[in-house]
C-alpha cells in the first residue's frame, strides 16, 4: 500500500510528499482538504472534527489519483472538476479556461457601476459561463445573453446555468466570422463585457506548462501580427449592438492597454477608463458609446 494505513493523517502525509516540491506548503493543504471534502461531502469544519478518521480503499485510490495528476502538471480545477468564481460553484474541465481572479475583478468593475440600471448585458467569449453567470446571480433581473464560437464550451456553461438556476441566453457564435449572429436579430444591451482571447502565440514558450498542455488554445492565443484581432472585432459589434450610453468592459493584456485604448477612441467611444488588477497591471478597459452614435 503506498500509506502506513488508511487513516486521513496518512493519506495528507502522502499527498503532500508526493507533489512536492512544485506546491509550497499552503497549496498542498488547501488542495488535499478540498479533495477530501469533495469525496466525502464534507465540510471543512466536518473534516476537523474527522481528521483522525479513516478513509476507504477507493478514497485512498482517488486521492492517489489526484497526486499523480498535479505531477502531471494537471490543473487542479479540471481534475476536481469545479473551481470558484464570484462567490459561486462554476464546473471546470478542459473545454473551457479556468477562470482566473482578473476576470472577477473585471466583473466586479461592471456591477458596481450603476448596477441598478442595467437591463441587459452580452457577454462575448464565454467559456464557462462565469462572467454571465455571476452578472446574473447579482441582477437577477437583467437579461443576460452569452455567446461562445465552441459547441462544447457552451455545452458546459449550459450546465453550469442549470446547476446554478440562473437563467441565461447561450448563443453559438464565432463573432470574428462573416456571419451576422447577433447582429442581424434586432438585439440591444446596455453593457457588453468580453474576456477574448489576447495571448500573442510567441509568449507561449514563457507560458506554465500546465497551461499550454491542457486549457483550450482556441481560448488563449491570437497570431503575433494582429494581437488586437478580437478587440477590434469586438468595438465594432459593440458599436452596433449596445443602447445609447452603453459601456463596453473588456479584459486586456496589460502590454496593449494603450493600443486598445486608441482604437476605442478612434472608433467614437468616450468615457475611456483603464483599470489595474490586484498585481498593479493594466488588465481591465470600460468605455461609452458616444451619443451621436446610433
Amino acid at each position: 500500500m503506498f500509506v502506513t494505513n488508511n487513516t486521513i493523517a496518512a493519506a495528507r502525509t502522502y499527498f503532500y510528499s508526493y507533489i512536492a516540491p512544485a506546491f509550497s506548503a499552503s497549496e498542498s493543504k488547501a488542495m488535499f482538504d478540498a479533495v477530501v471534502q469533495k469525496r466525502l461531502n464534507w465540510t471543512k469544519t466536518e473534516l476537523m472534527l474527522q481528521s483522525n478518521g479513516r478513509l476507504s480503499e477507493s478514497d485512498l485510490l482517488y486521492i492517489r489519483d489526484v497526486a499523480h495528476r498535479l505531477k502531471e502538471n494537471e490543473p487542479f480545477q479540471y481534475i476536481v472538476g469545479e473551481t470558484f468564481f464570484y462567490g459561486l460553484v462554476i464546473n471546470c474541465d478542459s473545454r473551457v479556461l479556468i477562470p482566473r481572479p482578473e476576470t472577477e475583478e473585471l466583473v466586479a468593475w461592471l456591477l458596481e457601476d450603476n448596477s441598478t440600471e442595467i437591463s441587459s448585458i452580452l457577454d462575448i467569449g464565454t467559456g464557462s459561463g462565469c462572467i454571465a453567470l455571476a452578472c446574473k446571480s447579482v441582477l437577477t433581473r437583467c437579461q443576460v445573453t452569452a455567446v461562445d464560437c465552441s459547441r462544447d464550451a457552451l455545452d458546459l456553461a449550459q450546465l453550469n446555468a442549470e446547476k446554478l438556476a440562473l437563467d441565461i441566453s447561450f448563443i453559438e457564435w464565432d463573432v470574428l466570422s462573416n456571419a451576422e449572429g447577433l447582429l442581424d436579430k434586432g438585439f440591444k444591451y446596455d453593457r457588453i463585457i468580453s474576456n477574448p482571447p489576447y495571448i500573442p502565440l510567441r509568449e507561449s514558450a514563457s507560458m506554465e506548462i500546465n497551461v499550454l498542455n491542457f486549457e483550450p488554445e482556441l481560448a488563449l492565443f491570437v497570431p503575433n501580427d494582429n494581437p488586437l484581432l478580437f478587440y477590434k472585432r469586438i468595438i465594432e459589434i459593440s458599436l452596433l449592438l449596445l443602447n445609447k450610453n452603453g459601456y463596453l468592459y473588456l479584459e486586456i493584456h496589460e502590454n496593449f492597454a494603450l493600443e486598445i485604448s486608441s482604437l476605442l477612441k478612434e472608433k467614437g467611444f468616450i468615457n475611456i477608463e483603464l483599470r489595474k488588477d490586484l498585481q498593479g497591471k493594466e488588465r481591465m478597459i470600460k468605455a461609452k458609446k458616444a451619443t451621436f452614435i446610433v
